[in-house]
C-alpha cells in the first residue's frame, strides 16, 4: 500500500499546477511517472537510496526532461510504502 503525508500531497498539488501555463500534459506525465516508481517501490521497498536518516530513502523520477526527487518511509509492521516529500530536481529546498 502506498499512503502520503499531507506534505507530499500538498507537494503534488504544487508540482501538478507548475507547468500547466506551458504544457498542461507535462503534470499528468510526472504523475504517472511517479505512481510507477513508487509501485516498483512497493514491491523491492530498499529500491531507493539511504538520506541522512536512516529510516527514510529517496528515489529519482524522470519525467521528460524534468526529475523529480521522492522521499519514502517504509512502516513497520505493514510494509507500507509512506511518501513523506516530493519535489522538482530544481526546486530549492
Amino acid at each position: 500500500m502506498i499512503l502520503l503525508t499531507a506534505e507530499a500531497i500538498s507537494d503534488i498539488e504544487r508540482l501538478r499546477e507548475f507547468p500547466q501555463p506551458k504544457n498542461p500534459d507535462a503534470a499528468a506525465r510526472a504523475l504517472r511517472a511517479m505512481w510507477s516508481a513508487l509501485e516498483r517501490v512497493e514491491s523491492f521497498p530498499n529500491l531507493g537510496r539511504p538520506t541522512g536518516d536512516p529510516r527514510i530513502h529517496q528515489i529519482v523520477v524522470a519525467s521528460g526532461a524534468r526529475a523529480y526527487i521522492v522521499r519514502y518511509t517504509v512502516l513497520p509492521g505493514n510494509e507500507a510504502i509512506l511518501v513523506t516529500r516530493i519535489w522538482h530536481g530544481r526546486e530549492l529546498r
